[in-house]
């Protein structure tokens, strides 16, 4: 999976530092029949990813990002098998104008335990760490902005599906003489064995919590009734 759990890079923050306004989701969307099919594991996986009509209004479908730096600090580990999805899978993108974005991906992995321990492997502090490293290099390329500071922290949320995991990095950038904060909240779902990564990133200010909350909803709900 590209980036699991936390898919990071600049995601337009060049021009949206010179934007403004923030975006925002609701979950209108309901969840398919149940799926008993041979080809269930690749049907939950795309039922877990997220999709344009979860979305609010204004929001549009955008080509993945072929942007890999991160991906170095993505952990894979030993001895987990996967049975729909791939490491390096892009994933799907949304935008929001230039103040917005989400990125959403899922695998299916053999067993629970397979998945719980890539859920394990991702929300370590050497990974956020490694995130945090690269961002800076990443903003050290960009002529038009500067990184002044990034931070990381645990997000606290209520149970949803059968695991709910979280982190926000806040990254304090500077345009000229203007001074932004860029959030990047980064989630990972776990619905049995399949498990769904979405990272949301908002200008100014952080994404609301219950619109986070809901597309988690919304794809622990799709991957329940197609397991």
């Amino acid at each position: 999976m590209r980036r699991i759990g936390l898919a990071v890079g600049i995601l337009g923050v060049t021009a949206a530092a010179a934007a403004c306004g923030s975006g925002s989701g609701t979950v209108p969307s309901e969840p398919a029949a149940p799926l008993t099919s041979a080809a269930a594991d690749h049907i939950r996986l795309a039922a877990m990813r997220l999709r344009l009509e979860d979305l609010g209004p204004n929001w549009r479908s955008e080509a993945p990002s072929s942007d890999s730096s991160s991906s170095k600090c993505d952990p894979r580990p030993k001895d987990v098998k996967i049975t729909a999805g791939s490491w390096n899978s892009r994933g799907v993108d949304f935008g929001f104008g230039t103040t917005a974005s989400i990125h959403s991906d899922a695998i299916v992995f053999a067993s629970a335990a397979d998945a719980q321990k890539t859920v394990d492997a991702n929300m370590s502090g050497k990974v956020v760490k490694c995130v945090e490293r690269e961002l800076t290099k990443q903003f050290k390329k960009a002529k038009s902005v500067k990184l002044l500071g990034i931070s990381s922290s645990v997000l606290r949320r209520h149970q949803i599906g059968d695991g709910f995991s979280g982190i926000r990095l806040t990254m304090n950038v500077a345009k000229g003489k203007k001074i932004y904060k860029f959030f990047l909240d980064a989630f990972l779902v776990r619905q049995d064995r399949a498990l769904a990564e979405f990272t949301y990133m908002n200008a100014f200010q952080p994404a609301d919590s219950s619109t986070e909350d809901g597309l988690a909803k919304t794809i622990a709900q799709r991957g329940a009734l197609s397991q």
